[in-house]
């Protein structure tokens, strides 16, 4: 039985399916200064790798356990703990939001649960003894009882216990162990990608299927689900389609993260601070031609790695060195 404790830290606390392009590859790319993205004041230098939002508060987890807290009056960040939520400073990987908790996964089975409402943190650290590197967590949207923890030895941990008890856990690998990069749920489809290119989807928490992608000449770093649809980047964009996978390179960057708006916009953000952005139907009054036309944008607002990104109000991303960016 996981061992469960309970503590607090410092006080309180969809989209349309896409196609890339009419022709499966890539559009003309812009250039940029950074446009709306700036960057902000961070609290800590250490590297960002996760970034999620639960309520009117936004959480960015990193290097040695750092876990920040954008407060909703001022818009300041702060620091909530410097040394995770176990206070072992293991390295923070992943965060992912049910809407009104946020989870965070990490190095030597640290996982936790953050109560946005109070502040609270419970520790689920090393499910049945696990105690691989976590990389990656998924939730159901809107269910907050099943949990989809990946690891870099290619292991996704499953559990769909009740929200305030002790967890159990089942263990599967979709693949062949290489590393799980991230994992996603959304429209009831779970999705990972790993090292190999790969990508997998279950429905049913149990068994995994390999939907792709046969083509990927590079390492998947994340994914997303819109529409109901599979979306990865990597050494470049992939979007899933009824005869297979349609794919775009709008830039020379590897991109790390990717997320679908509302609207139908696609923002993904990588290396040497890259911000790319393709507007969907919602484009406003006085808006560049690029946008007009549906054609990808490349910012770069910083020249630092950028790893993890959240849409909303503000849209966040977060990187090497402790970076934040904002739009």
């Amino acid at each position: 039985m996981v061992d469960v404790s309970r503590r607090r830290v410092l006080g309180a606390a969809t989209g349309a399916a896409l196609a890339w392009g009419t022709t499966g590859t890539a559009s003309a790319a812009g250039t940029g200064s950074g446009r709306d993205w700036q960057p902000v004041d961070s609290p800590t230098d250490r590297a960002l790798h996760g970034v999620a939002r639960a309520g009117d508060r936004t959480y960015a987890v990193g290097g040695g356990g750092v876990i920040l807290e954008r407060t909703p009056d001022a818009g300041e960040w702060r620091v909530l703990t410097a040394n995770g939520p176990d206070g072992n400073g293991s390295n923070l990987h992943a965060a992912a939001s049910d809407g009104e908790r946020v989870w965070i996964a990490g190095a030597s089975g640290a996982l936790a649960v953050v109560d946005a409402a109070t502040g609270d943190v419970t520790t689920h650290r090393a499910p049945d003894d696990v105690t691989n590197q976590f990389t990656s967590v998924a939730l159901e949207p809107g269910d907050g009882t099943s949990v989809y923890v990946a690891d870099s030895s290619g292991h996704v941990h499953v559990s769909t216990g009740e929200r305030e008890r002790e967890r159990d856990w089942t263990h599967a690998t979709p693949g062949s162990g290489a590393a799980i990069r991230d994992a996603t749920a959304a429209d009831g489809r779970v999705v990972a990608v790993d090292s190999n290119g790969d990508v997998f989807e279950t429905r049913d928490g149990a068994s995994w299927d390999r939907i792709g992608i046969d083509d990927a000449d590079a390492t998947l770093r994340g994914v997303t689900v819109a529409g109901g649809t599979v979306h990865a980047v990597g050494g470049a964009l992939y979007s899933e389609t009824a005869d297979g996978w349609d794919d775009a390179d709008p830039c020379e960057a590897t991109l790390a993260a990717v997320e679908i708006g509302s609207c139908g916009c696609v923002s993904a953000v990588g290396a040497d601070g890259t911000v790319l952005h393709r507007p969907g139907r919602d484009i406003p009054a006085g808006a560049t031609l690029a946008r007009w036309l549906g054609r990808w944008e490349t910012t770069r607002p910083v020249q630092t790695e950028l790893d993890a990104l959240v849409l909303g109000t503000p849209a966040i991303a977060v990187g090497a060195n402790g970076t934040i960016i904002e739009r």
